[in-house]
């Protein structure tokens, strides 16, 4: 039997897969530059703060794959939680990232 754990992962990062070879290059870059500039201030930040300048109709597993992205490249790094203002989300926790000074 699998660890669940691992298989929640895997279907996590196949999902992900999908949503962004599904969307425009151009936008994944745009995601990409937003959070290397954010970074790059050594300030704290989430998606919140980047939300008015993301391509529009843009997936959010597209969007959070992309912070997932950047993490694992070492260019920001998880800081704790703040509340969603996106009203979609009906207010939950998500990340608040800081750059990672190279």
């Amino acid at each position: 039997m699998q660890n669940t754990t691992t298989e929640g992962r895997r279907l996590r990062d196949a999902g992900i897969a999908v949503a962004t070879d599904a969307t425009d290059p151009a936008d994944v870059d745009a995601i990409d530059l937003l959070i290397a500039r954010a970074a790059a201030t050594g300030e704290a930040f989430s998606a919140n703060d980047l939300r008015p300048h993301l391509p529009h109709g843009v997936r959010s597993a597209v969007i959070g794959g992309r912070f997932a992205h950047a993490r694992r490249r070492g260019v920001i790094r998880p800081i704790g939680y703040v509340t969603s203002t996106d009203p979609g989300t009906h207010a939950h926790p998500i990340r608040q990232w800081q750059g990672v000074a190279r």
